[in-house]
């Protein structure tokens, strides 16, 4: 199996100790702070594990599916203009940053300006569907909070984009470049990214020394 399959089947076997985990053993701690412990961390691990599996598959089809021209002709050629659209696009990928930060990391690599891709990853999280969902849910009969938040957050997204266009420098930024398999076969390359993404750099130069 390729080391992307393996890496997904992976998160999903771990998420599936975890709530194992929860139902089984959580139960039988005596103590109300592990109890807690063992609550909390578990589902911050379930809460986060698929969004971040979503968001590297999203991220390694970029890489590997979507032309480089595209994003040319998708966002305005200038970079001032560049940088609202990109925050607007940011509502329709539902997730939290665990989603945002590798699809923003591959928007970069496909040639999209860094402050158009940085406005996409804070927007993201702040305004996607589920976000705007809860905070309707959270504030019922209050319609007026969720435009506020959707206002509020796309604000700040475009301004610190913007802020980025000004002072930012590109050597701050480690973009991701474009593996040998993609430029051979886009499926191999959709799976050299999705490892790339979803695996951390330590643990594969561990796999490598072995």
């Amino acid at each position: 199996m390729a080391a992307g399959p393996r890496a997904v089947l992976g998160g999903v076997l771990l998420t599936a100790v975890l709530v194992a985990g929860r139902l089984l053993v959580a139960p039988n701690l005596r103590l109300p702070r592990l109890q807690g412990w063992a609550t909390v961390f578990v589902a911050i691990c379930v809460q986060a594990l698929p969004f971040l599996v979503f968001g590297t598959a999203i991220s390694a089809a970029i890489a590997s599916f979507v032309p480089k021209g595209f994003w040319r002709r998708a966002l305005p050629r200038r970079s001032v203009l560049a940088v609202p659209v990109a925050g607007v696009a940011g509502a329709v990928l539902p997730g939290c940053e665990c989603a945002s930060v590798p699809v923003a990391g591959r928007l970069m690599a496909r040639g999209v300006t860094p402050a158009a891709a940085l406005a996409f990853l804070l927007s993201s999280p702040a305004i996607n569907p589920v976000v705007l969902v809860a905070t309707a849910v959270a504030f019922r009969g209050r319609p007026e909070m969720v435009a506020a938040r959707f206002v509020a957050s796309l604000l700040v997204s475009v301004l610190a984009g913007w802020v980025w266009l000004r002072f930012g420098r590109g050597e701050w930024l480690k973009i991701p470049t474009r593996s040998h398999a993609a430029r051979n076969s886009p499926w191999a390359g959709f799976t050299e990214a999705l490892r790339h993404d979803l695996i951390p750099r330590r643990w594969r130069e561990f796999r490598g020394c072995r």
